[in-house]
């Protein structure tokens, strides 16, 4: 008779989904701390914990066409993450995620519209989002 023994792992994260991402920038960090996808894993992981905070008005999930997105009603100053996540710096990482994943048709997952009087994101498809951050290599 084979004994099969089941491990519980205690969710340490704000949800599975930033606990998945979390295990996803452990193995990137052991393998290249200064990567791209590391950091852009980073940005991900935080905009994730901010959309799990039901407190968070301006950071939360949505369901389009069965899709999980995330809706960025004002991208915030999110500082307690480090200096490089203040206004500015959030801008220019949802930039990046916007410019370096796109979908297999060449479509834009994140959508960023930062004017003077615009200043607001969706990731579109967090699932498609993991599958094309997959394809850098975890």
């Amino acid at each position: 008779m084979i004994k099969i023994k089941i491990i519980t792992r205690k969710l340490t994260d704000t949800s599975w989904l930033a606990q998945i991402i979390s295990d996803k920038m452990r193995v990137e960090f052991d393998k290249n701390r200064n990567s791209i996808l590391y950091n852009c894993l980073a940005t991900l992981h935080i905009i994730i914990n901010e959309a799990d905070d039901i407190n968070n008005k301006n950071i939360f999930y949505d369901n389009v066409d069965n899709k999980r997105q995330i809706i960025i009603r004002d991208i915030p100053s999110l500082i307690k993450y480090g200096t490089d996540f203040d206004r500015e710096g959030m801008q220019a990482k949802l930039r990046g995620l916007a410019e370096r994943y796109k979908d297999d048709d060449g479509m834009y997952i994140v959508t960023v519209a930062t004017t003077h009087d615009l200043n607001y994101a969706i990731i579109k498809d967090i699932t498609e989002l993991l599958h094309q951050m997959s394809k850098d290599g975890i």
